[in-house]
């Protein structure tokens, strides 16, 4: 993803952390997720080295590619050291089908909130009762990003199998979804960061539909609130970069979305270190 769908690039200068180290600098040149950093001091970093980059408000994780005259070549990075982070923290930079549905202003959120979660779980309770009753769901005392039982491991891809198909014939939103183009995203188990074609206001309700790229396709529907909206000024039409967290995940949906965060981040590691 873009670091300027990311990060506000054009405030007065952006703070770049590395070794408990920070360089005030700017960035001067993008390329999809490739960019250039420009220290305002001299600043050695080797390439391969991973940095933070903060506007002040967001702060996003960059390696460095090589370093010149000009600056530093950078492209934007997931976390690639899961085991010091907790789950909630792992973010990837990926491309996702998803659709996002305006609820309500923040003056509504009280009344409007209850209604939004229910309509999910209801819909989340019908699909369950498909897949609980016969299967069951692999056992609690997994962790998504340790090595998985061969049996947990396929009881749930079963699991998830089934509620693909359920939500192919059932889900008008899921064949909608498919008919789209998947989409630049930012994502965690916590919140997400995307690109919309309408504008949006910090502390509008939303909900989003999501169909995640795994092996099967995992859809989620859940309810979140915009933190931040920014313009980007680097497309002809109008777009809005926005922030959003997710409110009240249930365990199942949070757990799949984990599990869908380490297993796309084995894949870009492997696919980067090869």
């Amino acid at each position: 993803m873009k670091i300027d769908n990311l990060l506000d690039v054009n405030v007065r200068s952006l703070d770049l952390i590395w070794n408990n180290s920070t360089v005030k600098g700017k960035i001067i040149d993008i390329s999809d997720d490739i960019f250039i950093f420009e220290p305002e001091s001299p600043l050695e970093i080797l390439a391969g080295a991973i940095v933070k980059i903060s506007d002040g408000n967001d702060t996003i994780l960059a390696k460095v590619l090589e370093s010149s005259r000009q600056g530093m070549k950078m492209c934007t990075e997931c976390y690639v050291v899961p085991a010091k982070e907790r789950r909630e923290d792992v973010r990837i930079n990926d491309k996702i089908y998803y659709q996002i549905t305006f609820v309500c202003h923040a003056d509504e959120k009280p009344s409007m909130l209850s209604d939004a979660l229910q309509r999910i779980q209801s819909n989340k309770l019908i699909i369950d009762s498909f897949l609980k009753g016969k299967y069951g769901y692999p056992g609690i005392d997994e962790i998504p990003y340790t090595s998985e039982a061969p049996f947990n491991q396929a009881l749930w891809e079963i699991n998830r199998k089934l509620d693909l198909l359920i939500h192919m014939f059932l889900a008008d939103e899921f064949r909608d979804l498919m008919k789209k183009k998947p989409k630049d995203v930012n994502i965690s188990a916590s919140g997400i960061r995307l690109i919309s074609n309408e504008s949006f206001e910090a502390g509008d309700l939303v909900e989003l539909s999501m169909i995640l790229p795994m092996v099967p396709l995992l859809f989620i529907k859940l309810v979140a609130e915009v933190i931040r909206v920014k313009p980007i000024t680097s497309y002809e039409t109008n777009r809005w970069a926005l922030a959003a967290r997710f409110i009240k995940l249930d365990p199942d949906t949070k757990d799949d979305i984990i599990r869908f965060l380490f297993r796309r981040q084995r894949e870009m590691l492997r696919k980067r270190n090869m």
